[in-house]
C-alpha cells in the first residue's frame, strides 16, 4: 500500500517517515478502573484491543461519524486517528511532521495549535517541546505555501492531536465541529 494511503478501516498509513504499526481510527479512555467494560461495550460497534496504558483502547471501525454517534453518551474520551505511525524515541517530530504534510491543506487559513498526549516514554519525549517543534515546522510549511499560519489556543479552527502509546503515534486534525458535535472529543 503506498504511503498515505487509506487502509481498509478508513486509517491512513503513515509516510515512509515513520514505520507502519497494526491500524487502529480511534484512541478511546475509559473512566478509571472501567476500561474491560469500556472494551465489551464497545465490541459490537468495531474491533478494539487494550492501547497499553491504564484504561487506554485503541480499536478499528469501518464508519468514524457513525460510531461517534453511536457512543455519545458513553466514553469519558475519544480521540478519531487518522494516521499511525511508529517512531524512534526522541525522534518523534521529524516522523509526524512528514505524515502531516499531506494533511497542511486543511490546516490552511486556519487557526491551529499542536497538542501531544504522551503515554510512556517518560523522560524521552517532553511533550511541550515536541508539541513546540512540530508546531513551527507546519508553520514554516504552511508560510511557504502562501499562508498566513495562526496559532490560537484558546478556541483553534483545528487541533492536531497526537496521542502516544509507547513508540507508536495516532495522529488527528480536530476541527471546531467535530469538537462542538462530540463533547467527548476532549483536547487536554
Amino acid at each position: 500500500m503506498k504511503a498515505g494511503a487509506r487502509s481498509p478501516s478508513g486509517a491512513r498509513r503513515a509516510s515512509p517517515a515513520g514505520d507502519v504499526v497494526s491500524t487502529w481510527n480511534v484512541l478511546a479512555t475509559s473512566i478509571e478502573g472501567r476500561r474491560d467494560a469500556l472494551l465489551i461495550a464497545l465490541r459490537r460497534l468495531g474491533r478494539f484491543r487494550p492501547g497499553g496504558y491504564r484504561n487506554v483502547i485503541t480499536g478499528t471501525v469501518e464508519e468514524v461519524p457513525a460510531f461517534l454517534d453511536a457512543v455519545r453518551t458513553a466514553l469519558a474520551r475519544l480521540i478519531p486517528v487518522e494516521l499511525t505511525l511508529r517512531f524512534d524515541p526522541p525522534g518523534l517530530t521529524e516522523p509526524v511532521l512528514a505524515a502531516v504534510a499531506p494533511l497542511l491543506d486543511r490546516l490552511a487559513g486556519k487557526s491551529f495549535f499542536v497538542r501531544l498526549e504522551r503515554r510512556g516514554l517518560k523522560g524521552r519525549v517532553h511533550s511541550p517541546t515536541v508539541e513546540r517543534e512540530i508546531g513551527d515546522g507546519i508553520w514554516k510549511a504552511l508560510a511557504a505555501g502562501g499562508y498566513s499560519p495562526r496559532v490560537d489556543f484558546a478556541d483553534p479552527d483545528v487541533v492536531l492531536v497526537i496521542e502516544t502509546l509507547g513508540d507508536q503515534a495516532g495522529l488527528a486534525l480536530a476541527d471546531r465541529a467535530l469538537r462542538t458535535t462530540y463533547p467527548f472529543v476532549r483536547i487536554r
